[in-house]
């Protein structure tokens, strides 16, 4: 990006437009709004879209405050030299200080339930405490469900998920936004399917797969994959400082590209020098593969998360004996501690696993599963409200996949598993297809 003294300086063909003044340390944004000073935070920092956000954004020139909730996952930051600011999300104290003197909110939270929506009611109260004239909220498709209806191509599509599931958290976090965003704190929210680019822990779990024989390519390779380079939904994250509505509505954020689970797995075989094929099965066997329910083996933690339900201790206090084997459950559980006991209590209602292929253990169905989700979700909107073009196609974002897995395949596991990469990330799979898109 050039910058021309005393002159303006086009993001885009349509977008915001920054201008470098005398009077102002840093830069101002030009748009339809007015013209605004920027410093923008971005919260979640650490995380591929985060630090993909706060890279795009130095890039442009905008004075940016990185906030993480551990440097322990910053290693992206600080080798880049930058230095994030600590901040946790749940202390609203500690959030005000980070946010001042911010005038625009980028959130790429993520982490446990609690965190991304208690965390995102704390960020959106203290930005419209702090005076933010933007909240720019990274959600997902994953809002319309694993295998959403083919009228979720588009925004105006009617949101659909089971509870507690990745989706349902993330369609909380909307709601949040949009009441703020009636309060008066302009927001709009952005839609990315699965993430890929480099440094994509989607593409890294498909390639763990594709190594140890996990995947099923349904249909010949032909199903549809919506995908987003990390770069292009960092591009869509600072056009949304200045463009498009401001009452909380969805916008996709996508490539643009009629991708396919084919191009995908040719793409990866060729980077990790798979010569194999996955196996390969119809439409409908993984559909039963996917619907067919699990028979749970027998374990111990599973029977004592059953005695500790409130149903269970119930049915036994009907009996004289059966209510003194309850109260001895209830000391021994609660010699844990009130925190364990809620935990079990807890874990009897999580969600329940999609089962492998019956006969094939190996088999990674759940993954293969996304192959039935079907739809091709339209930038449409975004092209329209924000100005959005992508700045890479998906070819230049698989050869940059690619050279990214080469130059750190040192710093991954033998498997190039995405269940664990090193610089602490133990955890990926909470940005993998199934929890992310």
């Amino acid at each position: 990006m050039r910058f021309q003294s005393g002159g303006r300086v086009h993001a885009s063909d349509r977008g915001p437009v920054l201008e470098e003044t005398a009077s102002h340390a840093g830069l101002v944004f030009v748009s339809r709004f007015g013209r605004v000073t920027v410093r923008v935070a971005v919260v979640g920092a650490s995380g591929l879209a985060g630090f993909a956000v706060v890279e795009h954004l130095l890039e442009k020139g905008i004075e940016t405050v990185p906030l993480v909730g551990s440097t322990g996952n910053s290693w992206r930051l600080f080798s880049q030299g930058i230095t994030p600011q600590l901040v946790n999300v749940l202390h609203p104290d500690g959030l005000s200080r980070a946010l001042g003197g911010c005038t625009h909110v980028v959130n790429c939270l993520r982490g446990d339930e609690n965190v991304m929506l208690q965390g995102t009611r704390n960020l959106v109260k203290e930005a419209l405490r702090a005076g933010a004239t933007r909240f720019v909220h990274v959600s997902s498709v994953a809002v319309y469900g694993d295998r959403p209806a083919p009228g979720a191509a588009v925004e105006s599509a009617m949101p659909s998920v089971e509870k507690r599931t990745y989706g349902w958290i993330k369609l909380r976090q909307d709601e949040i936004v949009q009441r703020i965003a009636a309060r008066g704190l302009k927001s709009i929210i952005l839609c990315p399917p699965n993430i890929v680019g480099p440094g994509s822990y989607f593409l890294l779990e498909i390639l763990g797969c594709l190594l140890r024989g996990e995947l099923l390519l349904a249909d010949g390779g032909r199903c549809i994959c919506s995908t987003v380079d990390v770069r292009n939904l960092a591009h869509a994250c600072f056009l949304a400082l200045s463009e498009g509505s401001t009452t909380g509505e969805r916008h996709f954020v996508t490539d643009d590209e009629r991708v396919t689970w084919g191009s995908i797995v040719d793409g990866l075989r060729a980077a990790g020098q798979i010569v194999a094929r996955p196996p390969e099965c119809t439409l409908d066997e993984l559909r039963r593969s996917s619907e067919e329910p699990a028979t749970p083996k027998p374990k111990l933690w599973v029977s004592v998360k059953h005695l500790v339900s409130s149903d269970v201790r119930s049915a036994l206090r009907k009996a004289p004996l059966l209510e003194k084997i309850d109260g001895a459950l209830r000391a021994f559980v609660g010699g844990f501690g009130s925190q364990i006991e809620d935990r079990l209590r807890l874990a009897i209602e999580g969600p329940i696993k999609v089962p492998r292929k019956p006969g094939d253990a190996k088999m990674n169905v759940r993954l293969s599963a996304q192959q039935l989700r079907g739809v091709w979700h339209r930038c449409d909107k975004a092209k329209v409200e924000l100005g959005y073009r992508p700045i890479c196609t998906f070819a230049q974002s698989m050869a940059a996949f690619s050279r990214w897995l080469h130059g750190t395949r040192g710093m991954l596991e033998p498997d190039w598993s995405s269940r664990k990469i090193l610089f602490g990330y133990a955890e990926a799979e909470k940005e993998s297809v199934h929890q992310h898109i």
